[in-house]
């Protein structure tokens, strides 16, 4: 159980800093008079979503893991655990309401999409090395 907690826990990681990366370069706009740099943006993106990947996407992905049965719609089943796991953080973080709940919604479906191919990419890894 440690061994899967640690490799969720490293596909944690390497999902939030993807996550923040992709994010931070589409977010930043190159030129005079931004309000944030690629580096600022990063920082921000990685330290609000690494809670959400790590307190609630290495439950659920364990869940998922060892429940679900359907391999040919998992990557849907994560799409809809990061959009449901979005809508309470986003009201206690980000105090959204309105129409801002989907926006909120969407990025975390595609939190959980990535979250997911990292997992795909990292599970070779962890079988081919075996950790």
């Amino acid at each position: 159980m440690l061994k899967l907690f640690l490799r969720k826990l490293l596909i944690a990681i390497v999902a939030t800093l993807t996550f923040s990366v992709i994010f931070s370069y589409f977010s930043t706009t190159p030129g005079e008079g931004q309000l944030f740099t690629f580096g600022g943006l990063f920082g921000f993106i990685a330290l609000m979503s690494a809670p959400m990947y790590i307190l609630g996407g290495i439950p659920v992905s364990i869940m998922i893991d060892r429940y679900w049965k359907w391999p040919s719609l998992e990557i849907l089943i994560y799409a809809l655990c990061g959009a449901l796991l979005m809508l309470p953080y986003s009201f206690i973080v980000f105090r959204v309401s309105g129409g801002q709940y989907i926006v909120m919604m969407m990025f975390g479906a595609s939190a959980a999409i990535i979250f997911y191919f990292v997992k795909g990419l990292l599970h070779k890894l962890f079988n081919k090395y075996g950790f």
